[in-house]
């Protein structure tokens, strides 16, 4: 059914030019440049003008290619027929006006803003009249399209360049330092190419539209953006325990920030209320909020995305998609998150003081109720199919409030120290059926795959330190690499190299343990919530005051000490007796 609806929606992108909801990697083909830019747009090349020496203010009223230049405390207005397509050409232009905006544009069917080759133009306004609703040094209430050669240099007192239906930006430098946001469209924001820098007081880039689901989207092709929102992410707001994941979303759900967050804390770096996509370019973003924030669907297909967040890297109200390019989140309060996360093809890596990656339910609130906290959400997954995913975390590495499903891909994970998270964390089913995983973290909320799971997996009490953990067979051949940051105290093992019932070595510097690779129920440790009895693994989990495994052996008796080094963890198996299954605590 999924499949169905996304070569659907694959079609009305390719026939209307509709805003692109999240496809799968196949289905990217349909995302063509051409439905988003006509090759007017895309040109940047200009004939015939009429020339404007400017001296005060100018009203354009008829259709035309104009040739601005000159300095003036003035503004350029447009307000030309419905059918009008009006083409201003910037040569060498400085607009300061007294108040409001320096191009404004009241009426016409398009503007083309075009940088002449070589010019450098710049628009200052550092003044607003409150009491109108003209709020940007370039303000538009129809399409405007940025393109061309030359430089744009924008410092605005409220917005840098203000939308009302399109914005496109085809080609050209542009530079915007505003005290409100730098780009808004309300109907769309499309990005073809061209050197963009914003350094904004709000969203550096912002799509709105709350009255037609189609619209409000944002669409990245290439070029080259640097953007810095809010002051970046060391200005971010701080986290307090309120919004803690505290090793499972549920803390998170008294915190009462949501996707429609005020206008005045919104510092993200590029956010829409409909789908987001981006499809190539080099984007770099420093953002006190979430760096990159849909309120419906986010898409990554191409492009270098490098991330400093001071909330989530990569936030999408449903779904979220990797399939291509490079992402790296350096730093960020959760890395990843959405209902439902897809990685397909990719290099990843997450930096992240809470969770690395999180699907839950809701919007930006990661998670939900107390009483909840451990049921399986309804259509919330993690997908890994394909990439490579290496991730930091803090709090949880890998964390679904809904199944986790891998059947490709290497994933390293370099977990959490603290017995109040763990590398991997579901609350559905956690599959493997392809790829290789290494995920290292603390043993107090440890979990590993489940029995719907095909390939052999292992979770082994190993206390290691920052470094490489390296899997040996019995005959010494390293199957499986991976390099972890911290200390950990046990570690998930997956490969297609496991063979189910045969020992294998894992080591990190010093530290070494055997275990038995298992599939289906044989492979982990830990679903029993609360002490409950442990099936295939010999025993039950200690009641109060047990103490946690250290490195190897089996399953004590109840009451005892948890086993010592030289063996292998607990089989995996049902809940506790009389009681919901889960994770033991």
């Amino acid at each position: 059914m999924k499949k169905i609806f996304a070569v659907i929606i694959a079609l009305m992108i390719a026939l209307a030019a509709l805003p692109v909801y999240a496809v799968d990697a196949e289905d990217a083909a349909s995302l063509n440049i051409d439905d988003y830019f006509s090759k007017r747009d895309l040109a940047g090349t200009w004939s015939d003008a009429v020339t404007l020496d400017l001296s005060g203010d100018v009203t354009i009223t008829q259709a035309g290619t104009y040739l601005l230049t000159g300095s003036a405390a003035a503004t350029v207005t447009v307000n030309a027929g419905d059918e009008d397509k009006v083409q201003l050409v910037l040569q060498n232009v400085t607009l300061t006006p007294a108040s409001g905006a320096a191009i404004l544009v009241e009426n016409a069917d398009k503007v083309f803003i075009t940088l002449a080759e070589g010019s450098v133009n710049t628009l200052t306004c550092n003044a607003f009249d409150e009491s109108a609703d003209i709020d940007g040094a370039i303000f538009s209430r129809d399409d405007i399209v940025l393109n061309g050669t030359g430089t744009l240099i924008i410092t605005s007192a409220a917005h840098g360049i203000v939308g009302k239906d399109d914005v496109k930006i085809a080609s050209g430098t542009c530079q915007i330092t505003a005290e409100g946001r730098g780009i808004t469209g309300n109907d769309s924001v499309r990005i073809a190419d061209g050197d963009i820098t914003i350094v904004s007081g709000k969203d550096g880039i912002r799509a709105k539209n709350e009255e037609d689901e189609t619209k409000g989207y944002v669409v990245i092709f290439g070029g080259t953006l640097n953007i810095t929102a809010g002051g970046g992410s060391g200005n971010a707001a701080a986290h307090t325990g309120a919004m803690m994941g505290m090793g499972r979303g549920g803390w998170s759900s008294w915190n009462t920030r949501t996707a429609a967050d005020t206008e005045s804390a919104s510092t993200k770096g590029i956010k829409s209320t409909g789908s987001l996509t981006v499809a190539g370019g080099s984007i770099t973003l420093n953002t006190a909020d979430d760096a990159l924030h849909s309120n419906t669907d986010l898409t990554v297909l191409g492009g270098a995305l490098t991330i400093a967040a001071g909330d989530d890297g990569m936030h999408a109200d449903e779904d979220l998609l990797i399939a291509g390019g490079k992402v790296v989140i350096s730093q960020s309060y959760e890395g990843v998150e959405a209902t439902t996360i897809t990685i397909s093809g990719s290099d990843v890596t997450v930096y992240a003081s809470d969770d690395g990656l999180n699907a839950a339910g809701g919007s930006d609130s990661s998670g939900y109720g107390w009483n909840d906290m451990f049921a399986s959400q309804e259509g919330v997954e993690i997908r890994i199919s394909g990439g490579s995913l290496y991730v930091n975390a803090s709090g949880d590495g890998i964390d679904s409030n809904g199944d986790l499903t891998v059947t490709g891909g290497a994933i390293v994970v370099s977990g959490p120290t603290n017995s109040g998270n763990g590398a991997l964390d579901k609350n559905g089913a956690a599959a493997i059926t392809g790829g290789t995983i290494i995920a290292a973290g603390a043993t107090g909320m440890a979990e590993s795959f489940d029995s719907t799971s095909t390939q052999g997996f292992a979770l082994v009490s190993l206390n290691g330190q920052a470094g490489e953990i390296v899997v040996k067979d019995a005959s010494g051949n390293t199957i499986l690499t991976g390099t972890v940051e911290k200390s950990f105290q046990c570690v998930v093992i997956s490969s297609p190299d496991l063979v189910s019932g045969q020992t294998y070595t894992v080591s990190c510097g010093s530290a070494s343990a055997t275990f038995t690779a298992g599939t289906a129920a044989s492979g982990g440790w830990g679903n029993g919530f609360g002490g409950g009895q442990m099936p295939q693994g010999g025993g039950q989990m200690p009641q109060g005051g047990g103490q946690m495994p250290q490195q190897g052996g089996q399953m004590p008796q109840q009451g005892g000490q948890m086993p010592q080094q030289g063996g292998q963890m607990p089989q995996q198996g049902g809940g506790r007796q009389g009681g919901p299954g889960g994770r033991w605590r």
